[in-house]
């Protein structure tokens, strides 16, 4: 009989806690997904617009590596919004590096 009431404590302590984290790894998940699948397409997009180019252009977009620079653009870009995100998620403002003479500084 004790047995029902401790199981029962469990899930009403446990319950609440489940369901959030399963919420945060369900919005994780398709935020990332979302972002994939965002940026795989702008890529495919410029990759296939490369290839419906003449066989020429296509030549010289081989010897300078155009395929390699776009992979670099998107990465820079997942990058980007990777840290933009880091910062909102921790809400830490970026510190000033200038400071104005006279203040805390030490002047020469």
């Amino acid at each position: 009989m004790h047995y029902f009431f401790i199981v029962q404590m469990l899930i009403i302590a446990l319950g609440p806690l489940v369901k959030m984290v399963m919420r945060a790894i369900g919005f994780g998940f398709v935020t990332y997904m979302g972002f994939n699948l965002v940026i795989g397409e702008a890529q495919n997009y410029v990759i296939g617009q490369m290839g419906a180019s003449g066989p020429i252009i296509q030549n010289i977009l081989g010897l300078a590596k155009f395929d390699v620079c776009v992979n670099m653009y998107f990465a820079a870009i997942a990058t980007r919004f990777l840290l933009a995100g880091i910062d909102k998620a921790t809400d830490r403002k970026r510190n000033q590096v200038w400071r104005k003479p006279g203040g805390t500084s030490i002047e020469a």
